[in-house]
């Protein structure tokens, strides 16, 4: 999304935002995706403020226009994909299929991260946005900048890791065992 840059036109892009204006043509516009001053009043807040009007405001801004990013490059990943050709030439083939992967492969990974998009602002309209999902604390505005799409706190997220990593290395265990079980009586 690039630096977050104080802009002095702040007043006349948050008018446009409230008229329902293009969040990207806006941010375009005035070359900030979303103001850093109230970036840096959200990330100094009090405790007491999480998750207000302003903050679900300034969310809400960043999630439209990375979905509208997403949209855009989706577009052009569809051009790209449609567009391709394979020369007469046996490395130039192989070369517009492994481009013609790459463009797939990313076009499956904006899909994703465009589902992920819209259910975040879901959760803004539903007033879940914030919160984890597993135990209902704070996320943090700060992890939440970092990564807008985020579920879950840093505390359940180590733990699922942890469960998976613990479910994963039982599992080499039991067979590990198993199979030297099956050779010693071999």
């Amino acid at each position: 999304m690039g630096q977050f840059l104080y802009h002095e036109n702040f007043l006349l892009w948050t008018e446009q935002m409230a008229t329902q204006q293009s969040v990207a043509t806006a941010a375009q516009q005035y070359r900030v995706p979303v103001p850093s001053l109230t970036l840096a009043q959200i990330l100094h807040m009090d405790s007491n403020d999480y998750m207000g009007e302003a903050q679900k405001r300034c969310f809400h801004v960043l999630l439209a226009a990375l979905e509208e990013s997403l949209q855009s490059r989706a577009r052009l990943s569809a051009a790209e994909i449609a567009d391709s050709n394979a020369g007469a030439d046996p490395i130039d083939r192989a070369s517009a299929e492994e481009e013609h992967q790459f463009a797939i492969a990313a076009r499956a990974r904006d899909a994703a991260q465009l589902l992920e998009v819209r259910a975040a602002l879901k959760r803004i309209e539903a007033d879940e946005f914030g919160w984890c999902a597993e135990t209902g604390e704070m996320i943090g505005v700060g992890r939440l900048l970092i990564c807008p799409t985020t579920t879950l706190c840093v505390e359940a997220q180590e733990r699922r890791e942890s469960n998976k990593t613990r479910y994963r290395s039982g599992y080499v265990q039991v067979h590990s065992r198993g199979s030297a079980a099956r050779q010693s009586a071999l």
